[in-house]
C-alpha cells in the first residue's frame, strides 16, 4: 500500500516522497526554519524588509521563529510573543504590502516542496496560509 496522498487545490493527488523528512521533530522543524530563511534572505523583494527595516538579528531571530513552529506543528512549549505586534512596528516603518505576502508565502512553500514531505508539512502549508492570510488581512486595515 502506497503513503497517502496529499490534497492540493487544482492538481491531481501525488504519492508522497518517502525519501523526504516530514516535520515531526524539533530538529526538521529548525532546519525547515533555517532552510527557508537562506531563500528569504537571498530574495531581492524580502531581503530588504528583513535586513534593512526589521534589522534582524539572525543569531536571535531564527531560534524564535523555530520556537514558533515547533509549537504550531508539534505543541511545544516556547514561544510566548505577540507577532501581529512584530509584524506591525515593521509594517509602521515600511508597508508590507500583498507582493510581500505572496513571495513570502510562495517561499515558504517552495522551501516546504523542495525539502520535506508527510502530514506535518502539509499542516505547515495551511497554517502559512491562514497565518499570511491573517497578517495582510490585519495589516492592510490600518
Amino acid at each position: 500500500m502506497s503513503a497517502p496522498q496529499r490534497f492540493i487545490p487544482g492538481q491531481p493527488p501525488r504519492p508522497r516522497d518517502d525519501t523526504k523528512p516530514d516535520l515531526d521533530s524539533p530538529e526538521q522543524v529548525e532546519r525547515m526554519v533555517a532552510l527557508f530563511y537562506q531563500r528569504v534572505l537571498a530574495d531581492p523583494l524580502l531581503a530588504p524588509v528583513f535586513l534593512e527595516v526589521a534589522r534582524i538579528d539572525l543569531d536571535a531571530h531564527l531560534p524564535l521563529i523555530a520556537a514558533y513552529w515547533k509549537k504550531l506543528l508539534l505543541g511545544e512549549p516556547g514561544y510566548d510573543r505577540h507577532m501581529m505586534a512584530k509584524h506591525r512596528a515593521v509594517h509602521d516603518r515600511e508597508p508590507l504590502t500583498g507582493a510581500h505576502h505572496e513571495r513570502w508565502l510562495t517561499l515558504f512553500h517552495a522551501n516546504l516542496d523542495r525539502h520535506f514531505d508527510g502530514p506535518q508539512t502539509d499542516r505547515a502549508r495551511l497554517i502559512s496560509a491562514r497565518v499570511m492570510h491573517n497578517l495582510y488581512h490585519n495589516l492592510s486595515r490600518i
